[in-house]
């Protein structure tokens, strides 16, 4: 007996702590996030909010407000009072959820509208294709890994169907990237060889599922940056009360170009001094050899267009420019970069997307870029123009026509040349 004592005593907490911490996971909960938190987290761009779902989930769905999601990547981190989410606070009766940070391009933002696919059915979307994305490797696995979690790679895997070239597709991704240890790899490797999963797997997985939505509801609401009090609801104040598009677009150029007088090339100030001036010789010259023509970027975008076709999503694509100024002093093929924006909007439009903002060429404008290639000042005006005319009209419900073709080998490597587009078109799409 003294012994049973001295062992419960040495083991009781833990085992206490142990069966609290399951009760705590299993128990039903559900998270109630206030309207602030909602409109901080909209703005946040931490990997927090992004691979978090009850949130994100709960604002777009929210009837106290109307939420918008935007999709891209490094560009919603400019924020000056021309931003997408001041201009919204200032004139719009919606507020953009931004969804976008550095290396979330189209295979983690995949799995991010998976995760929120019943919020998103009929949603209206703003979605950003940075050419820069396409490269020979596309997505690199630190960027995947940061932005990606065993949750949404779980929420895909329970529903993955073996037969769906798509769902094989991102499964072959998935091991490329993760790698096929562990529940997720192991699942994926199933789907990718064509098997379902059998009733352990799924068994397995509904209960890390369960684990991981208490964890996400409990802790969704840390961990949000301060954005919408430092950056947004300071510069609403800084823009006329009454919408002028030309009086928008005139005030930001003005802007622009004061903020941009120490470099050659329409840099903000800050920038260039922090991030280019030191590096400015090496420059020279640099991007004579990038290419976005050929990327598994193509095959990532086409999982994205299907699931925004499963969701019924009528999506507005925006593709930014490049500082035609910076370029032109690190050589980048302009040619090149307008091909494989031909290869996208091709992509697009022969399944129905047809929602496409162009920016592609002005980047030579007066103050259209904040720096190399990110949109700013006069750039944002634009932008969220047309976003808003996009989101506040109504718009006619778009019929997609999804080809599997655009998943292929042969479309990631093909030459965007108008010829190559024809002969793609002919034998491949209209079979």
């Amino acid at each position: 007996m003294h012994n049973g004592k001295r062992l419960w005593s040495i083991f009781g907490p833990v085992i206490l702590a142990f069966v609290l911490v399951l009760i705590l996971f299993f128990l039903p909960i559900k998270a109630n996030h206030s309207l602030n938190t909602e409109k901080q987290a909209a703005v946040s761009l931490s990997p927090t909010v992004f691979k978090n779902q009850s949130l994100k989930t709960q604002a777009l769905t929210d009837k106290r407000t109307k939420f918008v999601p935007f999709f891209g990547s490094s560009e919603f981190r400019r924020m000056d009072r021309y931003h997408p989410s001041v201009m919204a606070a200032r004139y719009h009766d919606y507020t953009p959820f931004l969804f976008g940070s550095r290396g979330t391009q189209s295979l983690p933002q995949f799995f991010n509208i998976n995760s929120m696919e019943n919020a998103m059915q009929g949603q209206k979307a703003v979605y950003i294709i940075s050419p820069q994305w396409f490269t020979k490797q596309g997505v690199m696995k630190p960027a995947f890994q940061y932005y990606n979690g065993s949750y949404a790679n779980l929420t895909w895997l329970r529903h993955a169907n073996p037969k769906s070239p798509y769902d094989r597709y991102v499964a072959r991704r998935l091991l490329k990237l993760v790698g096929d240890d562990g529940t997720v790899g192991e699942g994926a490797r199933k789907i990718a060889a064509g098997k379902a999963l059998n009733s352990w797997d799924r068994t397995v997985i509904n209960m890390r599922i369960t684990m991981l939505a208490h964890e996400d509801a409990l802790f969704s609401d840390y961990q949000i940056n301060r954005n919408y009090q430092n950056h947004i609801l300071p510069n609403v104040n800084k823009l006329p009360k009454k919408y002028d598009y030309h009086r928008l677009t005139a005030q930001a150029e003005r802007v622009g170009k004061r903020d941009s007088g120490n470099n050659p090339f329409g840099i903000r100030n800050a920038f260039f001094e922090k991030r280019v001036k030191s590096h400015l010789k090496k420059m020279a010259g640099s991007q004579r050899k990038f290419s976005y023509t050929a990327s598994p970027e193509y095959g990532d975008l086409q999982v994205v267009l299907n699931q925004f076709k499963n969701t019924n999503s009528n999506v507005l694509f925006v593709i930014p420019p490049v500082n035609a100024k910076w370029e032109k002093f690190t050589g980048l093929n302009m040619n090149m970069y307008y091909r494989s924006v031909a290869k996208i909007k091709f992509q697009l439009r022969q399944q129905g997307f047809t929602h496409i903002l162009d920016l592609s060429h002005d980047g030579n404008k007066p103050a259209f870029m904040e720096d190399t290639i990110h949109i700013g000042w006069a750039g944002w005006v634009k932008f969220d123009h047309e976003t808003n005319r996009f989101i506040s009209q109504k718009q006619p419900q778009p019929s997609y026509r999804m080809n599997d073709q655009f998943l292929s080998k042969r479309w990631a490597n093909l030459n965007p040349t108008k010829q190559n587009l024809q002969n793609f078109k002919k034998q491949e799409l209209q079979k």
